[in-house]
């Protein structure tokens, strides 16, 4: 009989460690998405800043927050098995900065939206999905975003931000691979710079 609580007692024990772990992972997820966005905000209702310190500021916070060696692989799509070690180093490159200029772009109205966590699920040891919506003081409009977030070496990254059921990564690494089609890796390159130069 004693025997049989002690049991009973380990696996309720054992189902509540589970639990707590879990709900702390996804606390710790949706604390991290709030600090990301406040950052982001306060970034862009700093009036006092120029454009390239913006980039600079925005560069910054990207190495904190966001995973982009590991997007920028995911977007070479199939390419990336035959690239080489310096096409790859050279691509990452270019595209860090087509990314933090494309997203600023992207974001000049942030500064006005407010963001709200829906909910937060763990979907395995190291991938966490929060969902939160995004409020316009402007307007009525609400915007459901989906943030995939990765535990990298015990740190959060984003990985990907799924908008109205649209992931940026796929629809990025699309793009790319419409480009390397018609193109070749030389012609995706030749746009990343191109665009990095104009903007």
């Amino acid at each position: 009989m004693f025997t049989f609580v002690k049991k009973i007692f380990f696996y309720i024990s054992t189902i509540l460690l589970i639990s707590t772990n879990s709900n702390s992972a996804e606390s710790n997820a949706e604390a991290f998405i709030l600090k990301l966005t406040n950052d982001t905000k306060i970034i862009f209702n700093d009036k006092s800043i120029n454009k390239d310190s913006r980039l600079k500021k925005l560069n910054d916070l990207s190495e904190k927050y966001l995973d982009l060696d590991a997007l920028a692989s995911y977007t070479l799509g199939d390419y990336r098995e035959k690239a080489t070690a310096t096409e790859k180093e050279n691509f990452n490159k270019l595209f860090r900065e087509y990314f933090i200029k494309n997203i600023s772009s992207k974001l000049s109205d942030f500064a006005d939206q407010d963001l709200k966590i829906i909910d937060s699920k763990k979907i395995n040891e190291n991938n966490i999905i929060v969902s939160t919506k995004i409020f316009s003081k402007k307007d009525t409009q609400e915007i459901a975003v989906e943030w995939r977030i990765y535990t990298k070496d015990s740190k959060l990254l984003v990985r990907d931000m799924v908008v109205e059921g649209l992931s940026l990564a796929r629809t990025q690494k699309e793009e790319f691979a419409s480009i390397i089609a018609s193109k070749g890796f030389p012609g995706l390159i030749n746009a990343l710079e191109n665009f990095n130069k104009s903007n």
